[in-house]
């Protein structure tokens, strides 16, 4: 069927194809070249055109396999033993109790990465492999033979937020992209929201599955060399079948593919031989050529070689098979300039506004209700900290600069956030970034009162992303905001209602006890602040 007069047709058409929605198709290429590849350096990378062809599937497994990081290097610090590769030795070494030498000379400076903090694994691992299965495998080896508990939880967390993007976002955006330019070679009104067609009327479920054991499939295969090129090219189909058609089921989606590419594997990879030239044009020009061009130009060959394929079949499918390829509209043979049936369908996507919560949050806030709202926060911010240092040390210690179970850095912000933040409450996406500042302002300036007045510092931030000075970071500060979101439309609401249930009387005892506990162990502290291991640095 993909006969050399054909090839050279489909050419032609994906170059017409191309052209009648130059700018967009270029702009659908890069984002999902963003999405799927982890960035805009990997999009703009020298070579990304031969990584993202067929070619190379035969090696790319291993490849991976060698090269690409865990996750513990954002939390342990850049260290060449924490490649795949690395974590699979060590795991055997941690087994068996074999034992290395150290040589100083190899051990690098932590300057020379991130190292502190939840959002440096978010950083260091992004632009590394985010290779999940070997990131749980180090989770294995860490929380097994090194005991380090705290640790192989936030591996096993990044672990399965990595799985959830890679199934859920990566894998099924590419179907996406499929259905986009199998409609903007039929109508006229195609716009970048068919990216997001897998997320439309319950879709996303289906595309993921079938999608997860394509990829699933294919690694497998890729392990025997030979077999992954030839299942590259019998699965080559899916992506575009399930974008027809995301309700087709995955074993009449893998027998399509195959039933579709049976006797064109060969004729389809002497195609994308045919495309050489614009990958080798694609490395010398840094990307440039395949930013600008190239992709756009090959997405558009290989819709039209998937549309030319399914028509010439289509009749000679058993009828199983054929039911599921029905999208008739998009069943033409030449490209055509049709109107686009937009507002057919709707996101099904359920909106949230914030005026169907439950409790009224434009309230004002009684004295006694703030009052009582300050040492709830500053209870649960000591039970946090609490509870952090167990898991990350398995020590038990009082942290603060104050002696009680309170932190009252956690109830001023809690009481910031409510009373200057008030006239921002109509507008979450401005609450949170006042939030943010307010919060932020308020950890530096106490950061620099005690650092300065007291001479020891609380916390550190010293090496995790974006900090000033160690005082604040930038996870600190995205928790502040989305703490000061919690507290203004959940907890604050929700915890008044709960505070008026009691008598003004017995409400107004536990105020004045709490305040002269709180008076009582401030003046203690301030003669003699609690430090000492755990607490102080």
């Amino acid at each position: 069927m993909l006969t050399k007069n054909v090839r050279q047709s489909i050419r032609r058409e994906g170059w017409k194809n191309l052209k009648r929605k130059y700018y967009l198709n270029i702009l659908i290429t890069f984002l999902v070249s963003i999405i799927v590849s982890g960035g805009y350096q990997f999009a703009t990378n020298t070579g990304n055109a031969f990584k993202n062809s067929s070619i190379e599937t035969a090696t790319s497994f291993m490849e991976e396999a060698e090269s690409s990081a865990d996750f513990s290097n954002g939390l342990f610090g850049k260290d060449s033993s924490y490649t795949n590769a690395g974590i699979i030795q060590n795991f055997i070494k941690n087994l068996f109790e074999i034992k290395d030498i150290e040589n100083p000379e190899d051990i690098p400076t932590t300057s020379e990465k991130y190292y502190g903090g939840v959002a440096s694994v978010f950083v260091n691992e992004i632009t590394g492999s985010q290779s999940f299965a070997f990131g749980i495998l180090n989770g294995i080896n860490q929380l097994v033979f090194d005991g380090k508990v705290a640790s192989s939880i936030l591996i096993f967390i990044f672990s399965i937020i990595s799985i959830f993007i890679f199934v859920f976002l990566k894998n099924v955006i590419v179907v996406g992209k499929n259905r986009y330019f199998l409609e903007q070679r039929r109508y006229r009104g195609t716009g970048a929201g068919e990216l997001i067609f897998p997320y439309k009327n319950k879709r996303l479920k289906n595309i993921a599955f079938v999608m997860f054991f394509k990829y699933l499939y294919q690694v497998l295969w890729n392990m025997t060399i030979v077999g992954g090129v030839i299942k590259h090219y019998e699965y080559l189909l899916i992506p575009y079948i399930i974008a027809e058609n995301p309700e087709t089921p995955k074993k009449e989606a893998f027998e399509l593919s195959k039933t579709l590419m049976h006797g064109e594997k060969w004729k389809a990879f002497v195609l994308e031989v045919s495309l050489f030239p614009w990958y080798l044009l694609s490395y010398v020009t840094f990307n440039l050529s395949a930013v600008f061009f190239s992709d756009a130009y090959i997405e558009c060959i290989k819709a039209e070689m998937y549309m030319r394929i399914r028509n010439a079949k289509h009749e000679s499918l058993r009828l199983g098979l054929r039911k599921w390829l029905n999208d008739d509209m998009l069943a033409i043979e030449h490209i055509e300039n049709s109107e686009h049936p937009s507002g057919v369908e709707v996101l099904d996507i359920p909106q949230v506004s914030i005026h169907d919560l439950k409790h009224d949050y434009m309230r004002s806030y009684s004295f006694l209700s703030l009052i009582e709202l300050f040492f709830t926060y500053s209870l649960v911010g000591w039970l946090w900290e609490v509870f952090y240092y167990i898991a990350s040390t398995g020590m038990l210690v009082n942290r603060g600069t104050m002696h009680g179970p309170w932190l009252p850095i956690y109830g001023c912000g809690g009481l910031l956030i409510i009373l200057l933040l008030k006239p921002l409450r109509e507008k979450p996406g401005v609450l949170f970034a006042g939030a943010v500042l307010v919060c932020g302002v308020l950890e530096y300036t106490t950061a620099w009162i005690l650092e300065t007045f007291l001479h020891k510092k609380w916390w550190d931030y010293t090496g995790y992303f974006l900090n000033i000075h160690g005082r604040v970071c930038f996870e600190g500060l995205l928790v502040f905001g989305m703490a000061g979101l919690a507290f203004t439309y959940i907890f604050s609401p929700m915890l008044d209602d709960l505070y008026k249930k009691m008598e003004d009387k017995n409400r107004k005892i536990l105020c004045i006890v709490l305040i002269v506990l709180f008076v009582a162990d401030l003046v203690w502290s301030l003669m003699s602040p609690n430090t000492g291991v755990g607490v102080t640095m």
